[in-house]
């Protein structure tokens, strides 16, 4: 694979939207057999809530990345069985407060990378720019942004985010849910973590929108 251009944008149209989300459901229905809903939930049924807003990965306008943003009702907030005072405790503990507080939370998601384009880099850097805050806080004001939250495997965490200079504040660890049962696993388990913005994205924070991310291939090892 040649020097890879990767284009990182938000979905501003409904054709945007539609093409996210369909990207996003093939993965997730084949892979973990879960569906999406505009209406409900389940978790035990395997129905997820469509998030609130997407930002996209195009290829020479093809799209090869999506992930997705709740804008409020978190999947955390509302599976995680964290309390608000577990929540603001992190915010105290980074001292943060009162610029942010735990009123105030977005929630990334739903993350995917088309079949074919896997393994060949991609992942890291459209991660890295959908922390901008162009994507993050859209609906917040300058004097009141929102916290970041997530919940994520420990792998990704460890091999993904703090390895791009990111911190992932970790709270608990994440309940177990049927919906979840191939995806994480006891030796791999979720837990539900917080980002405060300005100290925990340092270079992904002020990226902004749209972005293009130069990929150089990477080289092949002559086996001997």
């Amino acid at each position: 694979m040649n020097e890879t251009r990767l284009l990182v944008r938000l979905a501003e149209s409904r054709a945007d939207v539609l093409r996210c989300q369909r990207l996003i459901a093939s993965i997730y229905n084949k892979e973990y057999q879960v569906v999406f809903s505009e209406t409900s939930y389940d978790l035990e049924a395997k129905i997820e809530p469509w998030p609130h807003r997407y930002i996209m990965g195009l290829i020479d306008d093809e799209l090869v990345c999506a992930a997705g943003l709740y804008t409020h009702s978190t999947y955390v907030e509302r599976f995680g069985q964290i309390t608000p005072a577990e929540f603001q405790a992190v915010i105290d503990d980074a001292a943060a407060a009162p610029r942010y507080d735990a009123s105030r939370m977005v929630e990334y998601t739903k993350l995917v990378v088309r079949e074919d384009m896997r393994g060949h880099g991609l992942g890291r850097p459209f991660i890295a720019t959908c922390m901008s805050k162009s994507f993050l806080q859209a609906g917040s004001s300058e004097d009141q942004p929102a916290v970041l939250v997530m919940c994520a495997k420990v792998s990704i965490i460890t091999h993904i985010f703090e390895p791009s200079g990111m911190r992932a504040r970790r709270i608990k660890p994440f309940p177990i849910y049927r919906i979840h049962e191939l995806y994480s696993s006891p030796a791999d388990p979720m837990f539900s973590t917080m980002m405060i913005p300005e100290l925990d994205l340092p270079h992904s924070y002020h990226i902004e929108l749209p972005h293009t991310v130069v990929i150089a291939p990477r080289k092949e090892v002559a086996l001997a």
